[in-house]
């Protein structure tokens, strides 16, 4: 093609721009096809995994059902069973404490260590191997493994206290500390997601704006808090719902392999007091109620953490 020619096919388009628009469909179609191609598989497994088992549930909070017999409707009497039921409203509280003592150190931990590694610091590499240890390790193991670190006999800390002088103490019967010592195995075990999400946020942050900030005066402290920070907000948010959704879940098998819920009812969150109903009392439905409970508590959680978060935004 000539250098003319050229030059009269873009006098054409320009001439006539709907047959430049005219090729436009045809690629959204394309780039839409291929978008549900990879999402479809993802949304079937959402569909079958996550929305039939919470529209189940819900039906199943009206029926009383003990596996083997047929589902009887009950109305709303178990959700009037769990108004004047304290060991559930107990379990709430216990949950709400995993949720207070461990959502903002996890977070706050999780972004300073992915700055940490984002950074060029000397012995930065061993933690870039480290951080990562707890995700190989089930929730089944790992707690096998805080369990031997607690244990007040043969535990590195029951050791540490004899080295001192001091008495081990037990910290897993201690009414007192069962809770905090779960949920610092909790942080240890949900900072490896947090520092991945982390380190993507921080990769999507231009350099452009820390050169702007050095040559401004701004110290390490001040660029942090004012450029990194509000930079990874978005990331935050993310970071944020999936540690709910892993304090009210995880708290389960937690409890339920280190404590057993115990001591008194201590470690009892509301994940594992639901499962007890269903699969010691055989109340699948109180059970279902109960996590509608949990339900409902994540999504008022999440959908007011999104209007702080849109609020500051502006």
């Amino acid at each position: 093609m000539t250098v003319l020619e050229t030059k009269r096919g873009a006098d054409a388009e320009r001439r006539h721009p709907r047959s430049v628009l005219r090729s436009k469909p045809k690629y959204r179609k394309a780039d839409a096809a291929a978008a549900w191609t990879l999402l479809i598989p993802a949304l079937v497994l959402f569909i079958l995994f996550i929305i039939i088992p919470t529209v189940v549930g819900i039906g199943l909070s009206f029926y009383q059902w003990n596996f083997f017999d047929t589902p009887t409707f009950v109305g709303l009497q178990n959700f009037a069973k769990l108004v004047t039921d304290s060991a559930a409203w107990g379990s709430l509280g216990v949950t709400m404490l995993f949720l207070l003592l461990g959502v903002i150190p996890t977070i706050a931990l999780g972004f300073m260590l992915a700055v940490l590694i984002n950074s060029n610091m000397p012995g930065v590499g061993i933690l870039r191997v480290l951080y990562f240890v707890p995700v190989v390790l089930s929730v089944a193991v790992s707690s096998v493994l805080w369990a031997f670190i607690y244990d007040p006999r043969q535990g590195p800390i029951g050791a540490l206290f004899r080295l001192f002088g001091l008495p081990p103490i037990d910290i897993l019967h201690s009414q007192t500390l069962a809770l905090p010592a779960l949920v610092v195995m909790m942080i240890w075990l949900g900072l490896p997601i947090v520092i991945i999400l982390y380190l993507s946020g921080l990769q999507r942050v231009p350099e452009d704006i820390y050169s702007a900030a050095a040559l401004d005066g701004a110290g390490p402290w001040r660029t942090l808090w004012s450029i990194t920070w509000p930079n990874v907000a978005s990331t935050t948010f993310v970071v944020v719902v999936m540690q709910i959704i892993n304090y009210v879940a995880s708290s389960l098998d937690v409890s339920l392999i280190m404590t057993n819920g115990g001591p008194l009812g201590a470690t009892t969150s509301l994940s594992l007091f639901a499962y007890r109903q269903a699969f010691t009392n055989q109340d699948v439905g109180y059970a279902s109620v109960l996590s509608v409970l949990q339900l409902v508590i994540i999504v008022s959680i999440i959908g007011l953490g999104r209007l702080v978060t849109r609020r500051f935004s502006r």
